[in-house]
């Protein structure tokens, strides 16, 4: 990886406690909001989905963007935003795929060839609910799960915390660290390996490419094939 770093260890800290301070301050905020108040869980899809979502990205990004202000002196590359070859990308895609789903694919026969369910492993809550019954609903829903959380996740959780933890700490350190903290944010405890599997995934592409587009463009696949899996296999 570069040696040009911009963040600290110290900027994660910041990060994590401000966002944390942040999240309680809007639960607040939303307490006193009555549309908010009477939303239950059955509610969160289309329109209300879009919002909530919309809001975590603002709690995550402006203590982000709150650090890189202060700190002056920031360009894009210290994401990660480098240029890569079209073939270089297209090959750590491919190899990353390759090696996720082969992982999962042994994980998997092994479950079931030793009949034991392993911690983490459980099956993923559909996100079907989520997208709401009208078109324009299901188009915004689908943009946020296709693009906009790609996106996001990718310059947070890769161009952020991991290019932080690989330029301050040692190299395993930082796959671990920032892969654990990908699936544990996601609130799925029930299937965090696998999303702990496809953060070391993305972390590697990121540290082979030292580009972070590969990893955004991966991570879209990855969600736009298993959003068109779950329309298929429940519609």
């Amino acid at each position: 990886m570069t040696k040009e770093s911009f963040f600290k260890l110290k900027d994660i800290v910041a990060a994590f406690l401000l966002t944390v301070g942040l999240t309680l301050l809007v639960q607040a905020i939303l307490a006193y909001i009555p549309y908010f108040t009477t939303l239950t869980r059955a509610d969160i899809s289309g329109y209300n989905f879009a919002i909530l979502y919309l809001l975590q990205i603002v709690v995550f990004a402006l203590p982000l963007f709150a650090i890189v202000f202060i700190r002056k002196g920031f360009k894009w590359r210290f994401f990660g935003f480098e240029t890569v070859g079209v073939k270089v990308a297209i090959k750590y895609i491919l190899l990353g795929y390759f090696m996720y789903w082969i992982v999962m694919m042994v994980i998997t026969n092994l479950m079931i060839e030793f009949d034991v369910q392993l911690p983490g492993f459980e099956t993923q809550e559909t996100h079907m609910p989520l997208m709401g019954e009208s078109q324009i609903e299901w188009i915004i829903s689908a943009l946020i799960i296709i693009l906009v959380a790609p996106i996001f996740e990718e310059i947070f959780f890769r161009g952020f915390i991991f290019k932080t933890l690989i330029e301050r700490s040692k190299t395993w350190i930082a796959f671990l660290i920032s892969g654990a903290i990908f699936a544990g944010i996601h609130l799925e405890f029930g299937t965090f390996m696998p999303l702990f599997i496809l953060g070391l995934i993305l972390n590697w592409i990121f540290f082979k490419t030292k580009s972070i587009y590969p990893g955004i463009l991966f991570h879209i696949i990855n969600n736009a094939i298993a959003l068109s899996l779950e329309y298929y296999l429940l519609s």
